[in-house]
Formats: C-alpha cells, sequence, structure tokens
C-alpha cells in the first residue's frame, strides 16, 4: 500500500509531539529488530499517537475533582416573603376571590422607616461583614397611593430614583431585614455627582446602580445611566453607559469616576463584580497582578448575550495600569482550551448566550464563585421571545470563561405558580389567556384577572387592573446559599412589575458527584460534530479518580483488542463501547466504535462504577480534521523519509519545511469510512478513501496520490506540495464529503 511505511514512523512521532501544555520535545522513533517492509513498534507506542491534541493542559477552566453536577429540583421554586413595602401585596389580596385587602407586615417595613412603598432590581453585595442592597425606580408613599395601598403620606418625591441600604441578617429563614440609609424622613437617594470630566451622572427613570464590590477598604457602586425618554414617552437605552461610583458609608456620599462601558458597542453597562482569589485563575493569571476583579456583563438592555472581563483590584478604580494603558482584559474566546483576552472591549464575545444567541434578551444577571462547591453560579433572565420561554436561568461553571453548564429553567411566571397568586395575571382576551391555572378553576372569561393589582410606579401608564405582571431581576444573595447533605438552595430576589415588588425567591437543586459532561468534540479543531471511528474528547468534572490522569499502557491491552477502560473509567457512545486512550479529572479522550451514528448520539461516562448523566451530542459520518503538533497550528506531518515536517523551530535539530513539489505525509482524524470495514477494537485499521480527498496548500489545490486508514483513526494523506508556492507558512485545508478540517492550520513550505 503507498505511503504506508511513512504512515506508521508518523506514529510514533505522535505519540510524544502533541500532548498539550508538555515540553516540545523533539519526536524519536521505536523500531522493533526484525520487521518487515512495515516498521514496527510495540503496542502503546504505536497508538499513542492520539495525544494529538488530545491531552490536556493544565488548563484551570477544567472543573476539578470533587466539584459536583448541579441538577435543578423540579416544582422547587417558592416564593418566600416580600422584601419591600409595609405589607406583602400577596396577602394583601386584590384577586376576584377576595376583594377585602388585608396586610400581612413585611419584615423591613419599609414604606413607614424609609418612604419605600415599592421598587425593583434588587441587587446586593458582600461589604466588609454585611450586606449592601440597592434598589432600582422607586416609589414612596405620596398621596397617589394613599389609602388604596397605603393609609399615611410622605411630601418627598422620588422621581425614579433609587435608594441603599444594609442588613446583616445572616439566613434566609431569619427574614431579610433592610436597613435604609436615610436622608431626613426617607432613604438615602443613590446619586453620585458629575463625574470628573464634567458629565453629569443621571439617576432618573431606568437609570439604576446594578453591581456593586468591596475591594482594599472602598465601596464600590457601578451605575447604568443615558436612559432617555421621546417627546411621546418612548424611551431609549441605546446610548447607556455605565460609571463606577464610590460610597462612603460614614458620610454617606459618593464620588463618580471614569466610564466603564458604554453602548453601543459596550458590553458591560449592566455588570456583576467578584473578586477572584490569588491563583484561582490560573496560573498566570489572565492579567497580573493579582488578585483580579471577575466582571460578567450585558450590554443593551434586554438585548444581550453575556461577556466576561478581568481587571487587577488594584487598578480598578483608575482602569489603567502603570504604563497609563488599559488594565482590563476582554474574554475573547478558547483556543486549545484556553482562554485569550484583548485590551479592547469590541474583542469581547459571550460566555453565555440566550435561549436566540442572535436575538438576545437577557436583562439582568448575578453571578458569584462558591468555595464550597469550587463553581462560579449565575442567574439571569431570558427568553423573551414568548411566553413559553421567558424564564429565569441558572447556570455554572468552574472559571468564569466557562465552558459554563447548559441553562436550566428555575422560575417561569406561570409553571411556578406566581401569577395570580403574587404576580397579577390579566388576559384582554380568551386567546391571551396564556396560564389558565393562574385562575380561579372554571373562570376563562374575557377579560379577566386574578392577583394582587397594584401598586405599580406610574399608575397612569400602568394601569394596576389591566397590566400584567412578570418576574425579572433574579440576583441572588451571597450569603443565604445553604448546602445540606446533596441539596443546594439558592436564594435571589425577583421583581415583579406588577405589584411593584422584589420578593425573596428560593430554588433547589441536586449535587451529585459523578461524571459530568460538559463538551463533546473532536479532539482536533474541537468540532461539536463527531463520527464514527474518530478520536474525540470528553470534557468535564469527576470524569476519572482525582489524581489520575494517564494514557493507556502495554498492561492496558488485553487479547489484542484497544482498552474500553482506564483505572475504572470507561465511556460509551449510543450505549456502545468506547476506546479510551486518555483520562484525567477533566477530560477523557476516546476513539469512538466504528458503527454508523448520526444526528442526536448519547455519550456517557462511567467512573469506579458510577455512571454520569447521559450527554447529547450531535454526530454524522465524517468529522475531519488535521493532526496538529502542540494543539496547532502546524499540521502533523513528515518527509517521505519519516523526519519531521515544520519550521525549524518547531523542533529545532529535528523540523524542516517542505519544498515545493515535494511528496510529504500528512496525518488526520475523523474521515470515515474506507475500502475495508473497520473491526471494531482491533489494534490495527486499513483501508482507502474514494474518492480522494481535496486538499489545498496556500490556495492552490495539491495532487493527493494517498488517503487511507494506517492506524485505529488515524489517516494517512500522501501530498504533493505545489510547485507554485513560495517560502511561507501555508495554510492548509482537506475537503472531503462536503466537509472542511478545522481553519487556521498551517504547514510550512520553503524553497
Amino acid at each position: 500500500m503507498p505511503g504506508e511505511t511513512g504512515g506508521v514512523i508518523a506514529l510514533a512521532l505522535l505519540a510524544v509531539v502533541t500532548a498539550r501544555g508538555q515540553s516540545a520535545a523533539a519526536p524519536t522513533f521505536t523500531y522493533i529488530p526484525g520487521s518487515s517492509e512495515k516498521m514496527k513498534m510495540s503496542r502503546p507506542t504505536l497508538l499513542a499517537f492520539a495525544t494529538l491534541a488530545l491531552l490536556p493542559a493544565s488548563f484551570a477552566q477544567s472543573a476539578g475533582a470533587g466539584t459536583p453536577t448541579i441538577t435543578y429540583t423540579p416544582s422547587s421554586s417558592v416564593k418566600l416573603y416580600q422584601i419591600n413595602g409595609d405589607c406583602d401585596w400577596g396577602a394583601w389580596d386584590a384577586t376576584i376571590n377576595n376583594k377585602t385587602p388585608t396586610c400581612k407586615p413585611t419584615t423591613s417595613q419599609t414604606a413607614t422607616k424609609a418612604d419605600v412603598l415599592g421598587d425593583d432590581v434588587a441587587t446586593s453585595f458582600e461589604n466588609n461583614g454585611e450586606l449592601i442592597m440597592m434598589f432600582g425606580d422607586t416609589i414612596g408613599a405620596n398621596n397617589a397611593y394613599n389609602p388604596m395601598w397605603i393609609g399615611f403620606e410622605n411630601a418627598f418625591n422620588w422621581g425614579a430614583h433609587d435608594p441603599i441600604a444594609r442588613s446583616t441578617t445572616l439566613h434566609a429563614e431569619d427574614g431579610l431585614l433592610l436597613n435604609f440609609f436615610l436622608s431626613g424622613n426617607h432613604g438615602l437617594e443613590v446619586a453620585p455627582p458629575p463625574q470628573p470630566n464634567g458629565a453629569p451622572v443621571d439617576m432618573g427613570a431606568f437609570n439604576v446602580p446594578n453591581g456593586g464590590i468591596y475591594l482594599n477598604g472602598q465601596t464600590y457602586v457601578s451605575v447604568k445611566t443615558g436612559h432617555t425618554t421621546d417627546s411621546n414617552g418612548n424611551g431609549d437605552d441605546t446610548h447607556d453607559y455605565a460609571v463606577l461610583t464610590t460610597f462612603d458609608e460614614t458620610t454617606q456620599t459618593f464620588s463618580s469616576g471614569r466610564t466603564t462601558s458604554a453602548l453601543p458597542a459596550g458590553h458591560f453597562v449592566t455588570v456583576a463584580f467578584y473578586e477572584a482569589a490569588t491563583g484561582s485563575l490560573g496560573n498566570p493569571a489572565p492579567v497580573l497582578p493579582e488578585p483580579n476583579v471577575v466582571m460578567l456583563g450585558l450590554g443593551l438592555y434586554r438585548a444581550s448575550n453575556i461577556y466576561l472581563s478581568v481587571i487587577p483590584s488594584s487598578e480598578f478604580w483608575s482602569g489603567v495600569d502603570a504604563n497609563g494603558n488599559s488594565a482590563t482584559r476582554y474574554f475573547t474566546g478558547l483556543s486549545n482550551g484556553q482562554p485569550t483576552w484583548s485590551q479592547n472591549e469590541s474583542d469581547s464575545v459571550p460566555v453565555v448566550t440566550d435561549v436566540d444567541p442572535a436575538n438576545p434578551s437577557i436583562g439582568n444577571l448575578s453571578a458569584f464563585y462558591s468555595q464550597p462547591l469550587g463553581l462560579w453560579l449565575m442567574t439571569y433572565d431570558g427568553g423573551r421571545g414568548s411566553d413559553t420561554t421567558v424564564w429565569v436561568y441558572f447556570t455554572y461553571a468552574a472559571q468564569p470563561w466557562g465552558p459554563w453548564s447548559t441553562p436550566q429553567r428555575i422560575f417561569n411566571d406561570c409553571r411556578d405558580n406566581a401569577l395570580g397568586k403574587f404576580i397579577f395575571y390579566y388576559y384582554a382576551t380568551a386567546a391571551g389567556n396564556f396560564c389558565p391555572s393562574a385562575m380561579p378553576a372554571g373562570v376563562t372569561s374575557a377579560p379577566n384577572s386574578a392577583g394582587p393589582a397594584g401598586p405599580t410606579i406610574n399608575l397612569t401608564a400602568n394601569d394596576p387592573q389591566t397590566t400584567r405582571g412578570g418576574g425579572y431581576a433574579p440576583q441572588m444573595v451571597e450569603r443565604f446559599t445553604e448546602i445540606v447533605g446533596t441539596t443546594l438552595k439558592i436564594f435571589y430576589t425577583l421583581s415583579t412589575w406588577n405589584p411593584y415588588a422584589a420578593v425573596l425567591m428560593e430554588s433547589d437543586f441536586t449535587l451529585a458527584y459523578g461524571p459530568a459532561i460538559s463538551l463533546v468534540a473532536n479532539a482536533e479543531g474541537e468540532s461539536p460534530t463527531i463520527a464514527p471511528n474518530t478520536w474525540v474528547e470528553i470534557k468535564g468534572g469527576n470524569l476519572a479518580p482525582a489524581g489520575d490522569s494517564r494514557i493507556w499502557q502495554t498492561s492496558d491491552f488485553v487479547g489484542s483488542k484497544l482498552p474500553t477502560q482506564l483505572d475504572g473509567v470507561s465511556a460509551t457512545v449510543n450505549g456502545k463501547a468506547a476506546y479510551v486512550y486518555y483520562i484525567s479529572p477533566t477530560q477523557v479522550n476516546i476513539l469512538t466504535p466504528p458503527d454508523a451514528m448520526s444526528g442526536s448520539v448519547q455519550v456517557q461516562v462511567t467512573n469506579n462504577g458510577t455512571a454520569g448523566a447521559q450527554f447529547a451530542g450531535q454526530a454524522q459520518t465524517e468529522s475531519p480534521s488535521f493532526f496538529v503538533y502542540n494543539g496547532g497550528p502546524y499540521v502533523a506531518a513528515t518527509h517521505v523519509n519519516g523526519s519531521l515536517l515544520g519550521p525549524t523551530s518547531l523542533y529545532p535539530g529535528s523540523s524542516t519545511p517542505a519544498k515545493p513539489g515535494e511528496t510529504v505525509m500528512l496525518y488526520a482524524n475523523g474521515f470515515g469510512q474506507t475500502s475495508m470495514a473497520v473491526v471494531s477494537g482491533a489494534v490495527t485499521q486499513s483501508g482507502t478513501l474514494s474518492p480522494l480527498p481535496a486538499i489545498k496548500i496556500g490556495g492552490v489545490a495539491a495532487t493527493v496520490s494517498f488517503a487511507g486508514l494506517v492506524a485505529p483513526g488515524q489517516f494517512q494523506f500522501n501530498v504533493v506540495v505545489p510547485a507554485s508556492l513560495g517560502s511561507a507558512d501555508q495554510p492548509i485545508t482537506a475537503t472531503y464529503g462536503g466537509l472542511a478540517t478545522q481553519a487556521g492550520t498551517l504547514i510550512t513550505v520553503q524553497q
């Protein structure tokens, strides 16, 4: 078979070239004395080529051993109590069943003590041992609400400004007691002075504080401002921007600093801050010095996905480093499993996307790092395309750049019995009655309503009797988080619009410490679509015993078959055993079984007898990719004599470039069925591809003289480098069955 000798040589070199994060030592070859035309190697050496981009670097985003899978407990999302106003509006009860209001007192009595009858977006953060909670646009006990919702009046006009409070309550079950900072007989307004450049900081309607953090003895608050209203009363958020401010509790004053993000291109106008402990973001950290402040943000209100940036805490206020350059680093994606960063906000890419990423609708988020779980937790509201997809979502990750778990729907107004109970439900027509369960049994006539009607902000524009409420702004209260056995309880404030209030919610989750898969992908190029007889990477948590990271060894082979388990770690694809090459707590690398697969496939890992949840991946007949050295960009290739092909700097003294007109050998993965059927688990594979793949080098079609399997899952292509090419790192692609290999691969050519 043409080229087989070179192919076997390549198997040896690939064994030592490509482990991600490993040293790039020059490869060596292993020969068995007495070999025939084909040079033979010991079984593990022969097959160790699979280390090509399969062994992970020690990248920080992988979940460590002992981190759990978190699964929402159905029907566990419940309202505990209302946190603002004097009376809990759900008990006040303006339903069609009971027209006589009754007052169930709130813990904090905010109307009596701070003239806070209602507000929304209750955002909190830890502040030197106490909890700081800030609210959005506020209504007070003025004559518009007396006597229907309050029995006294306060002449102060909030003008939709925003109060700030503190609390020492440690447990949600005790009742959140808020002590508002006061200015006379009303709550202190979050009212920063003009910025250093003289620009005023408007905190009127729809301009709200939405993030805060305590760093180095200073309290910082981020405010969203810039909202405008036209002459017809239409609001416009497209010019919003974020201003970083400080708050002095002693003097109860604010100061204004820099603009941290601005539309139309900004991604951090609404933000959640959290200081990551030194060393927790990898070594080195994304930006030095440590510790870093992690910022998860949104751009245009209810029209954004979620983005990530980091900045040294010591440079948080100024925003610049010692050289006067931007100190913020914006997440731009993952390369070979590691995060990449830019100093330009415009380069940002999302870390979490909405139901429809192209038309996102996320409006608010909260996030923090749970030390006991070793995970970042996040809640957000999104899916506003329809009543059936608008939910509160929960997701988690080992690192803020992810991969984040598949978002779980933890609260919906209708499903979780909020409408008609503590959120006002109204429909004008029978067709608009999307939640019949919100109504008393048998009531279907239209128009109709159920639940507490009012108070609302702006009674003229938002008639309490016809304005349907809805849950939004799920803001977790970090200190209230509970872990009891295998149960996680999170507590978050939720705004309800009508009545205009914020309530404290609880949602429960089950913690499972078995294998948890977060990604299944082609091991080269990380395409999420896999194929039969293809080298695949499985990423996640608890995939192998703690501290156990290794590739297969000679002793793992039994009866001339590829191993299906290493140290009790195995994997299946659609219920059929895969062949396990590498294991670690965060990544397992397999050769998929050769059986046909297409569409949705179920991938499952078992660790010491504990089977993890099945992961739904995607498959097709081919998933083509080139093997690459050290994670890329250079394709794994050799000259005909078996020596390494690559720039001289790749392996000094061992690798040399290709010459125009030279025949070279390339190595690839996932090209599908060949002329010979693959025997499942066999240590040898062969067969040719027909038709031959189309290969271009430097954009020029190259002649392919051989293409086939030379070992389990490894294809070899014998290719003539186009004679017209000049000296350069030339891009290279292979196309087969209408599919192309991963982008960005190179081969070095030198005349």
